[in-house]
């Protein structure tokens, strides 16, 4: 792995923690929304969701507050695939993320980006469940770009 620049490696063993550390407290079970400009909206829950096909990738995480991980292995269902389910229309062009924080916090894409980067809605990490600290039980990851676009407790997909 090449370090982007002014980036330094974690000690081995070690995730940082940037930002909220929980998503908002529900008394609502996990549910993933799909809407927006697709022919089916959708409403996935996380049972849902781990019958789907499944992917492993290895990812190089670089945050913008300077550190980088290398090579984690996340598991989860390509964005692609779930999409498939939802059946995006022509003019979606872009893609956004919603979090279950207490901000309700976003991050968007190029929806043909987002694709060709093969981002996935992971739900674990090194074969464990993800953490609430770490975006758990659910979370997006963008191979390629720097980890705040890899958004937290995701909640919709619009």
């Amino acid at each position: 792995m090449q370090l982007p620049p002014g980036q330094q490696l974690v000690a081995a063993g070690k995730w940082p923690l940037v930002g909220e550390r929980a998503a908002r407290v529900s008394g609502e079970p996990w549910t993933v929304r799909v809407a927006g400009l697709v022919n089916s909206p959708r409403v996935f829950s996380l049972a849902e969701l781990r019958t789907l096909p499944s992917v492993e990738r290895i990812i190089d995480i670089h945050c913008v507050t300077r550190w980088s991980k290398p090579a984690v292995r996340f598991t989860g269902v390509l964005l692609a695939d779930l999409l498939s389910h939802a059946v995006p229309q022509p003019a979606a062009r872009f893609v956004s993320f919603v979090s279950r924080s207490e901000r309700d916090h976003s991050t968007s894409l190029v929806l043909a980006e987002s694709i060709a980067l093969e981002t996935l809605i992971a739900l674990s990490c090194e074969a464990q469940p993800l953490t609430a600290e770490h975006g758990g039980p659910l979370r997006v990851i963008v191979p390629g770009r720097y980890f705040y676009k890899s958004l937290k407790w995701l909640a919709a997909i619009e």
